[in-house]
């Protein structure tokens, strides 16, 4: 079965105009020059093709393996690749403002740990408060506790064009877990993450 798979993915990725997926990629002046495009460097399915280098997937699953640090965590034998491959082959949450997402999708196995509890807001605001890392100087609370297995991963991508009947998509962000903590949707901003009861566990 693998093997068919990925002979699948080969004839798919062998359909693809991968000069057109260049132009597109550098008609992005974020990407200009940081991403090439090349079948080992694009996931595709029927409807999308995802161009994502090796040095994406590894930062994007590195900053989600640090237990010590607040967040969720993908599981450390998880194949990144093959699981935005199956994500691609379902419909996404949203498509829409040039962006396509995956939220709280489940992936049929287990891809990590969430590291968002739900708890009493007035409770929650008696935590340890902590700094996000990063330009955004999001306040959190955090805790010590276990984080939740999760079968749940969620991917968002920017649209860079049409390819060849698909859309060609970059890599914004991949993480374990969903939008929704014990059915209640979480904030887009972290720093309203506590009003609302949310919280971080950390080892």
């Amino acid at each position: 079965m693998k093997l068919l798979l990925e002979n699948w993915r080969k004839f798919l990725n062998e359909q693809l105009d991968l000069q057109a997926a260049q132009q597109l990629i550098d008609a992005n002046p974020y990407l200009k020059g940081k991403l090439e495009a090349s079948q080992e460097n694009i996931i595709v399915s029927d409807r999308y093709a995802l161009v994502v280098s090796d040095e994406s997937l590894k930062h994007i699953k590195d900053r989600h393996m640090d237990a010590a640090a607040p967040g969720s965590l993908f599981s450390p034998g998880l194949d990144l690749r093959a699981a935005l491959q199956g994500l691609l082959s379902t419909e996404p949450s949203e498509d829409s403002g040039g962006r396509v997402k995956w939220l709280g999708v489940d992936a049929g196995m287990e891809i990590g740990h969430m590291g968002v509890k739900l708890g009493n807001p007035a409770e929650v605001q008696r935590l340890k408060d902590f700094k996000m890392p990063g330009g955004r100087n999001e306040m959190v609370k955090v805790t010590s506790g276990n984080r939740t297995p999760t079968k749940e991963i969620s991917l968002i991508t920017a649209e860079l064009g049409e390819l060849g009947g698909r859309k060609l998509l970059s890599l914004i962000t991949a993480f374990p877990g969903g939008t929704k903590v014990d059915g209640k949707e979480m904030p887009m901003d972290r720093n309203n993450f506590a009003d609302n009861g949310f919280y971080f566990v950390v080892s």
